[in-house]
């Protein structure tokens, strides 16, 4: 009994197991997304249509998937109408896109009705299709049914996804298709055009890198989604060459992220990983132009996997170095690795076949890119500081520089007055000596010249205290006192080097502005064309400042005639590091560093003219 029973178990599993359930058509409109097909997997390509008619069918879904080396299989559905009008049905298989070759085979009973081929690789093929979908029409008599055979020759994946609907839902089932794919697509294309256009503004190389990645994946997922046949009704095998996107996408990647961190950051060792990346992938190519493009496609893996493995350990590297974008970049590379695995997965026939695994890869390159967006938008947040940082250590240097310079200035603007005083206080000294009585007529001038003389040291000493003080603040101020005292800094300098100074100040308002950082630059200029007489002697060195307010803005001209800048130098005289006075030991530092402060901290800009005998600075402030 035992043994009766266990037979009759076994009978009713294997019956279950291969009994293929009927597609019934019972409603007047029909559109059926979900119900059972039979598959049967041609292992060696072998298989004839009369033996399939007597195999045996595993029963699954419309909606399936199998691993590659399923590349031809065979489908079986079984259609019957129990209504007692005629149907006029259509038959969506809707990744035929992914296929070499199709036949499809009616049966009524044991008789066969009608046979089509399907040629995928055949350019003509949108004569036959309709867009990425292949809609096969059929009709079905009242109490009939009807046996559909069909043979899939896959191209690399042996996807599968049929629906029968009629006429009115077959249209829009073409119209709806490809919406979440297009979406996605939409989407990339958006960012990539964006990041193109911050790279033309910004001229940061990791925004190109970024952008063609971004391309590239939408171009990839383009024709992944059947979008390319569907809207571009492109068919051939020239298309088949948008594989190659998958091959570009880890080189793209590594440029990116070489782009994004600094050498320094990295490190010679993940350097040079990131390098082999972009080595093997261009090797993959050269097997895909030179030799055969499915060969090319089989060492894809070897370098996903590579790139994976590079591209972990290099955040997770950066995540122990403590560096700002190092979660970001996990954040947004792991979404992207996890998409990925699971539409692998899904085409490899590893796991279930549906909507959501088929776009996870597109759902996870778009979060990839919105958090690589903002990876990008905080990269250039830190630029920006470090710049800043870096031009106030500039402005700081080149302040320093000019160091020896004020406390020269110091000493002679100190010396006279202290003369003075000292002359006065050696004849007080002299009067108390000689027991000389001293009336209050007599010493009152003196004390108030002696005070004047310690007015004037107090006011020179916070003039260049001042000086070195980190000014950030905007205040609306006085131009012609701002020259003024320019001019009374470098006075005795000046006149030391025989350099007249004359000054023409016509400003009709105060304007908003650092008034230490534009002191600093108008004692920069001076200090410049005073240098200049040093190269080029005149018998009259004479610097002229000319201030003037001119519609809405505010012009200081210091022109000098020590010669020139010859044309060679002009367009360059602005460039960090360029310098005309080698010889006199200059940095190079102090023009570049006046164009950042009035561009950047007060909306001002610098120009420079040659004229017949001599250099025009011009500063122009709003």
């Amino acid at each position: 009994m035992r043994l009766i029973s266990f037979l009759l178990l076994f009978f009713t599993i294997s019956t279950t197991l291969h009994a293929l359930p009927v597609v019934v058509i019972d409603t007047y409109e029909t559109a059926l997304e979900d119900f059972s097909v039979g598959h049967l997997h041609d292992k060696d390509a072998s298989l004839t249509l009369h033996t399939v008619q007597k195999a045996k069918f595993h029963t699954g879904s419309n909606l399936e998937s199998f691993s590659p080396h399923h590349d031809i299989t065979w489908y079986k559905l079984i259609v019957q109408n129990q209504t007692d009008q005629p149907k006029s049905l259509f038959l969506h298989s809707d990744f035929a896109y992914m296929s070499r070759e199709i036949y499809i085979y009616e049966f009524i009973g044991e008789q066969q009705v009608d046979q089509n081929r399907y040629d995928l690789l055949d350019a003509k093929s949108a004569e036959k299709l309709t867009g990425s979908t292949l809609v096969y029409s059929f009709e079905l008599l009242p109490r009939t049914t009807k046996t559909i055979y069909i043979r899939n020759h896959a191209l690399i994946h042996q996807l599968l996804e049929l629906s029968i609907y009629d006429e009115r839902n077959s249209i829009q089932a073409l119209i709806n298709k490809n919406l979440y794919s297009n979406l996605i697509v939409a989407v990339l294309f958006a960012l990539a055009f964006y990041n193109g256009m911050l790279f033309l503004f910004l001229r940061r190389k990791a925004f190109i890198y970024y952008a063609l990645y971004l391309v590239n994946a939408a171009l990839g997922l383009f024709y992944m989604y059947g979008s390319l046949f569907h809207h571009l009704n492109l068919y051939g095998d020239n298309v088949y060459w948008f594989n190659i996107t998958a091959i570009l996408l880890s080189p793209f990647l590594a440029l990116f992220v070489k782009a994004i961190f600094d050498p320094e950051t990295l490190g010679k060792p993940i350097s040079k990983a990131l390098d082999i990346i972009i080595y093997l992938a261009m090797i993959d190519l050269l097997v895909v132009l030179l030799v055969d493009l499915s060969l090319g496609m089989q060492i894809v893996p070897i370098v996903f996997i590579y790139t994976y493995a590079v591209l972990f350990y290099t955040g997770f590297y950066l995540y122990r170095k403590r560096h700002p974008l190092a979660k970001i970049f996990l954040l947004a590379y792991l979404a992207y690795t996890i998409g990925s695995i699971i539409t692998i997965l899904m085409l490899m026939g590893a796991i279930a076949n549906s909507a959501l695994a088929f776009h996870a890869s597109g759902i996870g390159i778009l979060i990839e890119a919105v958090l690589f967006s903002y990876l990008l938008y905080f990269h250039i947040r830190l630029l920006e500081e470090k710049i800043v940082r870096q031009n106030n250590m500039m402005i700081i240097k080149n302040k320093k520089a000019q160091l020896g310079e004020m406390i020269g200035a110091i000493t002679h603007q100190w010396k006279q007055p202290l003369t003075a005083m000292g002359s006065v206080i050696t004849l007080l000294q002299f009067q108390l000596d000689e027991k000389k009585k001293i009336t209050a007529k007599e010493l009152k001038p003196k004390l108030s010249q002696i005070n004047e003389k310690i007015l004037f040291l107090i006011e020179t000493i916070d003039d260049f205290r001042h000086f070195f003080d980190a000014d950030t603040t905007q205040e609306r101020s006085d131009i012609a006192m701002i020259v003024d005292r320019a001019v009374t800094l470098l006075h005795d300098d000046m006149l030391a080097a025989s350099v007249i100074v004359k000054t023409d100040l016509d400003f009709s308002k105060q304007i908003a502005v650092q008034q230490n950082e534009l002191l600093h630059i108008l004692l920069n200029l001076m200090q410049n064309a005073k240098e200049a007489f040093d190269i080029e002697s005149s018998d009259v060195k004479m610097i002229k400042i000319v201030g003037v307010t001119k519609d809405d803005e505010t012009i200081i001209d210091i022109i000098d005639n020590a010669g020139g800048i010859s044309a060679e130098d002009l367009p360059y005289i602005f460039d960090e590091d360029y310098t005309t006075k080698e010889e006199l030991g200059g940095s190079g530092l102090g023009l570049h560093l006046s164009r950042f402060i009035l561009e950047e901290h007060m909306n001002g800009r610098i120009e420079v003219k040659d004229l017949k005998d001599g250099t025009m600075f011009r500063v122009i402030l709003r």
